[in-house]
């Protein structure tokens, strides 16, 4: 065994001797048993201190390499042979078939059936809110804010509803904008919608109940639930709302944006609301109220929650991906202690607790009376811009030859057509113009209804007008 030491080398001497030996035992020069050579010896053929040698040799002897013993002195291990990992087939884990997973999830969130290549220069994508530059400063601001806080024990593990300071600057919140009066023990803080409705499921369900949904509506409500093995009744919307009539007695949840219906845009009116509490409170039915796009709300002020009306059957959503941006991952559900008191043990068994960061930071937004702000202020340019595409769409005749739904309130409108509209064929000769819409029927379960959905949130007034120009050129050919 012939061992050089490189004193240019920056690996220390000791490492390079442990190098070295692997090498050869790796390469068979050294087999097992054959002893090294002593320490003192191998420290004076290198002019190396013996310390060096004896780290070296102690390094190999704890990789496995190489046994001493007092007699013997150092020897080679018998090693397994390394597996080749390419030259043969290799038995791997089997994983098992998930019909849920394996189907296409989540293909509403991209265009379907088009060249993925093709890039919309004017993209009416749902779902995205505009992130203007005030947003961005005073949210760096309440993040440093946050970070020079001093109470250390905010940095340690927390609560798995939140922290408790957070939700008591959300009870306010929704007590001045919505109206709804609960106390910090209702509010539970999750990861999002998707995160909420699936420890909903978890919490308030069994394996095998029948659970209501939209039709059209949200996919992540329909396949939250399908994926913990609910039965899911998709039940029709017309311009009331959610028909009530039509869900059945047997349902153990119901879920419904009443205050800006996804995807339609269409406002339930006071009577179905009525209907709809009353037959939860008949059936002994929860009933989980997502305020989608409640804030922004362009004639008169935000609808009453269903929730202010009959809170101990009602799971009330927030959400700050529409109110702030969809990185800031954080929601919120309100309801009964009880029911919230279960979602936290599910939470807490889960994922322990929520990223404090974004909780301190939040916190610091509430308390600065940033978020109020901000809120208006979006309110304030999302109607310039609802206004604008609603325009553009009637002096172009879209709105005459659609059905335009969403005039009053969202960040998004819905030209709705029959059920014989080829949508696919829209949405790529628009994009081949370079405009980018969505189509309605992959927010459908049951329902044939068929249209185009334009989310005009992140768009300036330029790009919607020239994008529902392009638009209304493709659909009149």
């Amino acid at each position: 065994m012939y061992i050089e030491v490189d004193r240019k080398d920056k690996r220390p001497i000791w490492l390079q001797i442990v190098d070295q030996v692997i090498d050869y035992i790796t390469r068979g020069q050294l087999s097992p048993g054959d002893p090294l050579v002593p320490t003192r010896q191998l420290a004076q053929e290198l002019s190396i201190s013996r310390s060096s040698v004896q780290i070296a040799y102690e390094e190999l002897q704890s990789r496995g390499y190489v046994a001493t013993s007092r007699r013997g002195g150092t020897k080679v291990c018998q090693l397994i042979p390394e597996t080749n990992l390419y030259g043969e087939e290799q038995s791997v884990p089997a994983i098992p078939p998930n019909p849920f997973l394996e189907e296409k999830t989540d293909y509403v969130e991209h265009w379907p059936d088009v060249n993925q290549d093709e890039k919309a220069e004017i993209d009416f994508r749902l779902h995205e809110p505009y992130v203007d530059p005030g947003f961005q400063k005073s949210w760096r601001r309440a993040s440093n804010t946050a970070m020079r806080k001093e109470n250390v024990l905010n940095w340690g593990y927390s609560s798995p509803y939140g922290l408790y300071s957070v939700r008591e600057q959300i009870s306010r919140y929704l007590a001045i904008e919505r109206g709804i009066y609960v106390k910090p023990e209702q509010i539970l803080l999750t990861l999002g919608a998707r995160q909420t409705m699936d420890i909903i499921a978890q919490a308030l369900l069994q394996e095998g109940d029948l659970v209501s949904v939209e039709d059209p509506g949200f996919p992540v409500a329909w396949s939250a639930m399908r994926y913990r093995n609910m039965n899911v009744e998709p039940v029709p919307i017309d311009s009331q709302g959610l028909c009530v009539e039509h869900i059945s007695p047997d349902s153990k949840m119901i879920f419904t944006t009443p205050s800006h219906q996804f995807p339609s845009g269409v406002l339930m009116t006071a009577n179905r609301r009525q209907e709809l509490i009353q037959f939860a409170r008949e059936n002994q039915t929860w009933i989980i109220e997502d305020d989608y796009d409640g804030e922004f709300r362009y004639r008169g002020g935000p609808m009453p929650s269903l929730f202010s009306q009959m809170p101990t059957n009602i799971l009330y959503l927030l959400s700050f991906t529409k109110l702030l941006a969809p990185g800031i991952r954080l929601a919120a559900v309100i309801g009964p202690e009880e029911a919230i008191a279960r979602m936290a043990k599910v939470q807490e068994f889960v994922c322990r607790h929520l990223p404090v960061m974004e909780q301190l930071a939040l916190g610091q937004f509430f308390e600065t009376g940033d978020l109020l702000k901000h809120v208006r202020r979006m309110r304030s340019i999302y109607h310039r811009r609802h206004k604008i595409i609603i325009q553009a769409l009637t002096a172009t005749g879209l709105a005459d030859q659609f059905h335009v739904q969403g005039t009053e309130s969202g960040l998004h409108v819905l030209l709705e057509s029959g059920e014989d509209f080829d949508e696919s064929r829209a949405v790529q000769s628009a994009l081949n113009t370079g405009v980018g819409v969505f189509p309605l029927s992959p927010y459908c379960l049951k329902s044939k209804r068929k249209g185009l959905l334009l989310g005009f949130a992140h768009l300036n007034s330029n790009p919607i007008v020239e994008g529902v120009n392009r638009l209304a050129k493709v659909l009149k050919k």
